[in-house]
């Protein structure tokens, strides 16, 4: 929602320099919630994580009933009257995002339960597959049949969007950019606990690197583009690059050390800067290439397909971790304790010192296995960041 209605909240000549606070605060939370989380079931149980979301939610939510948009000829009761009328639930697509809803989680399931819980080949895992593959043509067809039926309801994603290259160009970035930035936000803590064995919150702690350098490097588009008027796709292809290098980078850590390797920290300020260059780029150059009636569905469609990218790749690189874990202990632990150490890291310190060494390099040797996959959908993101050429660079301001 914060990605949806800030470019209208500024004029267009400051979009570079307000735009790029956005993703920095997204770069930052992202990465203190594995912080946080691991401070927290340290100390408590897990489902605080979950319980905290409770009031920050609802202080948010007051916020921008209160607030947005800000009206000095209206009153309160009159704002939130506005705002819940009929009018404005008859132009949602609830069917649209429905269908999006379910597409989206049962890929995802069949994606991560695949090889894990069921066989690639059990009915579960094949009809899954089989009815998220339906849900999203219907999904498809529904946006098409909703952007070309003259009423009040607005597509959740008019595909006329899609004729325009450059757009399929940043849509594309952004969905391969979600990847990598899940993945290695959620598995660099895991690593550090399953390989290295550092408690939840030192497993944290690991992350600051990235966070450092993404939170900081966000702010350079706007500088970039604004005062140097440096072309949008060389910004992203810069960071496509950083990232790249430090995800290639990260797929040969060593695998026998029973600490955090030093060169780790290193890799991760690459991948940091390459994030946060591209997370802020795609939100500053979106308002530049789509009407401003088609604004808010784009910021809306960049943060989604974003996010799903970012499914897709945590659940695929489970199934690579959890296969390449399961064959290479199957002859040293039993079934059971294979199921503790899934439950919770901590599992592994039960073990004999044998055990524990061939556990850890198992799983280091799992981790390297899905940053190599991830070169992959980094060098992908990297192809599709040439979709975004022009012969004359649009400008900010």
């Amino acid at each position: 929602m914060v990605l949806v209605i800030s470019p209208t909240l500024v004029p267009r000549e400051k979009h570079g320099k307000y735009m790029a606070v956005v993703p920095s605060v997204f770069a930052i939370a992202s990465v203190l919630g594995p912080i946080l989380g691991g401070a927290i079931t340290t100390h408590s149980t897990w489902r605080w994580v979950f319980l905290l979301n409770a009031p920050g939610g609802a202080i948010a939510i007051s916020l921008v009933t209160i607030f947005l948009p800000s009206s000095g000829d209206l009153k309160l009761a009159a704002r939130l009257s506005s705002k819940f009328s009929k009018a404005s639930f008859h132009r949602i697509d609830i069917l649209g995002v429905l269908l999006l809803l379910a597409a989206s989680v049962l890929l995802v399931f069949a994606l991560e339960e695949g090889g894990a819980r069921y066989s690639w080949r059990s009915p579960a895992i094949v009809s899954t597959i089989v009815l998220a593959g339906v849900i999203w043509i219907t999904f498809f067809c529904w946006e098409y049949y909703v952007d070309k039926l003259e009423s009040a309801q607005e597509p959740i994603f008019p595909l006329r969007l899609l004729k325009d290259r450059v757009l399929v160009g940043l849509l594309s970035t952004g969905f391969l950019l979600g990847f990598p930035f899940v993945t290695i936000v959620v598995n660099i803590p895991q690593r550090a606990q399953a390989a290295d064995g550092l408690s939840p919150v030192r497993a944290g702690l690991a992350l600051l690197p990235l966070l450092l350098c993404s939170a900081f490097s966000s702010a350079f588009p706007g500088i970039l583009t604004m005062k140097l008027k440096i072309h949008h796709m060389y910004i992203l292809m810069a960071g496509a690059i950083l990232q790249l290098i430090g995800v290639g980078l990260s797929s040969a850590l060593p695998t026998t050390t029973d600490k955090i390797a030093v060169q780790q920290y290193g890799y991760e300020a690459l991948m940091g800067v390459g994030f946060g260059l591209q997370m802020s780029t795609l939100t500053i150059f979106a308002p530049l290439i789509v009407k401003e009636a088609d604004l808010a569905v784009t910021m809306g469609a960049i943060t989604q397909i974003r996010i799903l990218g970012g499914t897709i790749g945590l659940a695929i690189c489970s199934t690579i971790l959890n296969d390449h874990v399961r064959s290479r202990l199957k002859s040293l632990i039993t079934p059971s304790e294979l199921v503790d150490i899934s439950n919770s890291f901590s599992a592994i310190e039960a073990l004999t010192p044998v055990q524990q060494a061939a556990v850890r390099t198992a799983f280091a040797e799992g981790y390297n296995k899905q940053m190599q996959v991830m070169i992959a959908f980094s060098g992908a993101g990297f192809l599709a960041c040439l979709l975004l050429w022009e012969r004359k660079a649009r400008s900010v301001g």
